[in-house]
Parts: C-alpha cells; structure tokens; sequence
C-alpha cells in the first residue's frame, strides 16, 4: 500500500440500512454529528445518555430517504437492539444487512486507477472527493462504493450483495494484475490504522470513555438539535476531562495523537 494497492475483505463490520422520511431526523437524534447530504460520507459517535460512548459509526447518504451505517461487528447485536429500543412508531425502518452486503477495501497509490479500470463512473478526484459515496457497477456487480479506507491511504470501501463476491474479486483481481494488486490481512490493516491514529472499538473507543477522552468530539456537531447524550457532552467541552484525546503522557495537544497510550492491542 505504499507503492501500488492492496486487497481486504471487509466482511467484519457491521452494516445496517436506515430508510423512510423519517430517517434523517431520527439519525440525528440518535447520532452526534450531522447527517450528511446525499453522496457523502460522515463519521459521527453515537452516546448514551450519560454522555459515554457507545458507537464509532461511518454514516453514508445513499439517497434522501436512504442511509447506510457501518460499524463494529462485535457490536452488531447492542446497536441493532438500541435502534430498534429508540425506533419511532412509523416513518424509519432498520435492518441489519451485514451478511448481505459484504465486498472488499482496496487502498495505496493505484487504488483509483485499479477503480478507474472496472467501472464505466467518473472516480478522478474532483468527480469523486474524499468522504464520497455512490452506487455504481463494479465489473459485473452492482456495488456501494465509499471514498474511504481504514487504513488511511487514497482507497475505496466496495459494498456488494453476497451474490456478486465472487465476480466483484475477480474483475478487481483481473484489472489489477500489472499494477501490482496484492491481498492484505486484518493485522496488516490494524497496524496501518494505528500508523494513522485511527482508533478501533473496543480497544480505543469503548463505553469506558467520553468523546473528548478519545478526540471523538471533533465529530460532535453541537450546533443541531437535541441528540441523546447532548448535555453530558456540552458540560464536557465546558471542562475538558483531564485525559482528552488521550494526552495525559505525552503532553501535546494535536488531535488524534494516542498520547503514548500502552493499553493498545
């Protein structure tokens, strides 16, 4: 990934569709950043009313009416069970398409031009910025593609119905061959997101932390409405915790440093 573009299945998130006219104000009540507008891409924490973590969700805008959330997949039946519990009666419906909707990250350098070769869409950078979602073919598979990676290089996340794996793999695979497409695995992906200070659920972000604890709170947009949490995590921006964004050690105060944390897995 530093000199061409790897492959990884990203089977091990969670993934859920919201959709209905209600969607929009539900999500941003339930979740602390702002829903974004459609084709885009945003990362938002999700609280419980005490202010503590308890979600680090990527939420993509796929229509008006139509939200894809990705997540942690060891936390799969807790945030399936707190959506249904805040469910309004009409008007939003949630389903948890993890096993539906699976496919692969591919990231480096020559991720978009691998992209470039399998689909007939316009994935150059001005067409398709950072933090982009679409729905487009992929080969032969119909496909949700994210300008996004986990592991922090220019990548894609490429979302498609279980069906379509197999023929999504190997027209990604064909296409690649002579840039030099090679397979990685989630220890090489946890490494390169620790490189990036990315965090990881359950190791960083856990229901034992605030957003400011974990510099979450970046992504808490308290310009909207209420959303669940909302005043534990204003009286926090009022007094910083001691240990925000994880810099009791080192002193410094740049966002996302890990702050010579050595609880990290």
């Amino acid at each position: 990934m530093r000199t061409s573009v790897g492959i990884n299945e990203i089977h091990n998130f969670g993934k859920y569709e919201v959709t209905g006219p209600g969607a929009e104000d539900w999500l941003n009540t339930i979740l602390a950043n702002r829903m974004p507008r459609v084709g885009r891409v945003t990362l938002t924490p999700m609280l419980n009313p005490l202010g503590m973590l308890i979600g680090d969700l990527t939420v993509s805008r796929l229509g008006e009416e139509r939200f894809q959330i990705i997540g942690s997949s060891s936390a799969q039946a807790y945030h399936m069970r707190w959506f249904l519990d805040h469910l309004p009666d009409s008007g939003v419906e949630v389903r948890n398409v993890s096993l539906d909707r699976i496919g692969f990250q591919i990231a480096g350098p020559n991720a978009r031009e691998l992209l470039s070769r399998v689909t007939r869409e316009d994935v150059s950078n001005a067409a398709f910025p950072f933090l982009s979602v679409a729905e487009m073919e992929v080969g032969l598979a119909p496909a949700i593609v994210c300008r996004i990676t986990y592991t922090g290089d220019l990548g894609y996340e490429i979302y498609t119905p279980a069906d379509f794996q197999l023929a999504l793999y190997e027209a990604l695979s064909e296409a690649g061959k002579d840039i030099g497409l090679t397979p990685f695995g989630m220890r090489a992906m946890m490494s390169l997101r620790l490189e990036k200070s990315f965090g990881s659920w359950l190791r960083e972000y856990k229901p034992d932390y605030t957003p400011a604890e974990t510099g979450l709170d970046r992504f808490i947009s308290f310009q909207k409405p209420g959303f669940i949490g909302m005043e534990a995590a204003l009286k926090e921006q009022e007094t910083p915790p001691r240990t925000a964004s994880g810099h009791t050690r080192c002193g410094c105060r740049r966002r996302g440093c890990l702050g010579g944390r050595t609880d990290l897995a």
